[in-house]
C-alpha cells in the first residue's frame, strides 16, 4: 500500500509540474474582474475559436480518460492486493462486521482519492485556470474537494456498510439493493439544497427587485406559486453559467448562479429561466428519478451475475476471501457498476437531453423570448468555451443537453402558439 501511495504522489507532482509549465509558455489570458454590462443588442451565432475547439475536445477526451482511469484505479486495487490488506486493517481495529466494512469504505475513498489526485488537479483546477474559466485560489479548491471528501466519505460508509449487510445475508441481493436504492434517491433529492449544497456555496433569495418581481409574474403565468428563486455565489468557483431546478417537496427551488445574473440581461435571465420552470412544471425531477429506478432495475440484475463471476475467477488472486460479503471485493463491485454506468451514458444521455428539449419548448410557449433565449445561448457557448457543433457521436454518447448550435438553430425558429395568462 505505500508503494502504491508513493506511486500516486510521484506521479501527482510529475503532472502539476508539466502542466505548470504548459501554463507557462500559454500567453495570459485578459482578466476582467468587472462582469461585463449588459446589453440589448443580441447575437445569434458564436464566435466560435481555436481555444473553444480545444477546451472542448480537452474535456471530451478527459470524459473517457476519467473513466479508465478510475476503472484502473480499481483494478490495482484489486490486483496488488492493497484491498486485502486494507480490509484486514479494518477488521483489526473492530470486531463488528459492520463497522468493519464501514471502516473499510472509508479507507478505501481515501486511497481512491489519493490515486486520482493527479487527474482530479490537471482537470479540476489547471484545465479550468488554463482557458481562464476560473480565479479560485489552490487553497480555496483544495478546501472544496477536502469538503466533497467528506460528505463523500460520509454517505459511501453508510450505504457501503448496508450494501456488505445484504449480500452476507441474502441471495438476490441486486434486488435488496435495488429496493433500497429508492428511498436513498429521494432522501437525496431532498436533503441535497437544504444541507449538502450550503456546505460549498451561500444562496440567498434574488436580490434584485425587478426581476424578483417579473419571475414571480412569470412562474404565476406558468402555474408555480409561491415560487423559490435562489442565487448563489459560484463566482467564488467559477466564470461560466448556470441555472437549475433542484429538490422535491420543501427543498424545490429555482437556483441561478450570480454569474449568470452578471452576463445575461433582463430579457435572458426571464427566458433561461422559462426553460427552468419548464422542468418544475413538466415533472421532469420526478420523471428522471422513475427513469433512473427502472434503468437501474436491469442494471443492479446484471451487476450481481458480473459481480459473482468475475469473483468466482479473479477472487482468490485478489485475496477476497470465499464467504459472501467480504469487503475486499467491493472495488469489483465498482468496477462492474462503473462499466455498466459508461455503456448506459447513450441512454442516459438521451432521456436528459429530450426533456431539456422539452423544457426549451415550455420557455418559449411561456415567454416568447425567442431572441433572448437564443442569444443567451450564445453567451453560454462562448462564456464556457463550449463547441456549439460537436461531433455528433461524442453529442449522442455524453452531452445532457442538446448542443447550443442545435438549440440555436430550433429556438430562433420555432413559432410559440399560445400565450399563458
Amino acid at each position: 500500500m505505500r508503494k502504491l501511495i508513493l506511486a500516486a504522489l510521484v506521479v501527482g507532482v510529475a503532472v502539476v509540474a508539466v502542466a505548470a509549465v504548459a501554463q507557462s509558455s500559454t500567453p495570459p489570458q485578459p482578466r476582467n474582474p468587472e462582469p461585463p454590462k449588459p446589453t440589448t443588442q443580441r447575437r445569434f451565432e458564436p464566435r466560435v475559436t481555436p481555444e473553444m475547439i480545444r477546451h472542448s475536445r480537452l474535456q471530451d477526451v478527459l470524459y473517457f480518460v476519467n473513466f479508465v482511469y478510475s476503472v484502473g484505479v480499481l483494478l490495482l486495487l484489486l490486483r496488488s492486493r492493497a484491498s486485502a490488506r486494507i480490509r484486514d486493517l479494518a477488521e483489526r481495529m473492530t470486531r463488528s462486521k459492520f463497522l468493519a466494512g464501514m471502516l473499510y469504505v472509508v479507507l478505501l475513498v481515501l486511497a481512491m482519492t489519493l490515486l486520482e489526485l493527479p487527474l482530479s488537479v490537471y482537470e479540476g483546477f489547471i484545465v479550468p485556470h488554463q482557458f481562464d474559466l476560473t480565479e479560485q485560489s489552490l487553497g480555496a479548491w483544495l478546501l472544496d474537494e477536502a469538503k466533497g471528501l467528506g460528505v463523500s466519505i460520509v454517505i459511501s460508509a453508510i450505504v457501503g456498510g448496508l450494501v456488505l449487510v445484504a449480500i452476507r445475508r441474502v441471495r438476490r441481493w441486486w434486488l435488496v439493493a435495488w429496493l433500497g436504492s429508492i428511498p436513498l434517491i429521494l432522501i437525496g433529492v431532498l436533503i441535497t439544497p437544504l444541507v449538502i449544497d450550503p456546505i460549498f456555496n451561500k444562496f440567498e433569495p434574488l436580490r434584485d427587485e425587478r426581476l424578483r418581481r417579473d419571475l414571480v409574474a412569470e412562474a404565476s403565468r406558468a402555474g408555480i406559486e409561491n415560487s423559490r428563486v435562489y442565487q448563489v455565489n459560484k463566482s467564488k468557483q467559477t466564470k461560466t453559467m448556470n441555472a437549475y431546478v433542484t429538490g422535491i417537496g420543501p427543498s424545490a427551488r429555482i437556483v441561478m448562479w450570480d454569474t449568470l445574473l452578471a452576463k445575461l440581461d433582463h430579457d435572458e435571465v426571464l427566458a433561461v429561466m422559462g426553460h427552468e420552470m419548464g422542468h418544475y412544471i413538466l415533472k421532469h425531477l420526478w420523471l428522471g428519478i422513475a427513469f433512473s429506478v427502472a434503468l437501474s432495475f436491469f442494471g443492479f440484475w446484471i451487476g450481481q451475475r458480473l459481480y459473482e463471476r468475475g469473483l468466482a475467477r479473479w477472487g482468490s488472486r485478489w485475496g477476497v476471501r470465499e464467504e459472501r460479503g467480504d469487503a475486499a471485493a467491493l472495488p469489483w463491485l465498482l468496477v462492474v457498476s462503473t462499466v455498466i454506468s459508461f455503456l448506459l451514458s447513450p441512454a442516459t444521455s438521451g432521456f436528459s437531453r429530450h426533456i431539456e428539449h422539452q423544457a426549451d419548448i415550455f420557455g418559449l410557449e411561456l415567454t416568447h423570448l425567442n431572441e433572448p433565449m437564443a442569444s443567451s445561448f450564445v453567451k453560454f457557448a462562448e462564456d464556457s468555451k463550449q463547441d456549439p457543433n460537436p461531433p455528433r457521436f461524442i453529442e449522442w454518447w455524453r452531452y445532457s443537453h442538446p448542443s447550443l448550435g442545435r438549440r440555436i438553430d430550433f429556438v430562433l425558429g420555432y413559432k410559440p402558439v399560445a400565450h399563458h395568462e
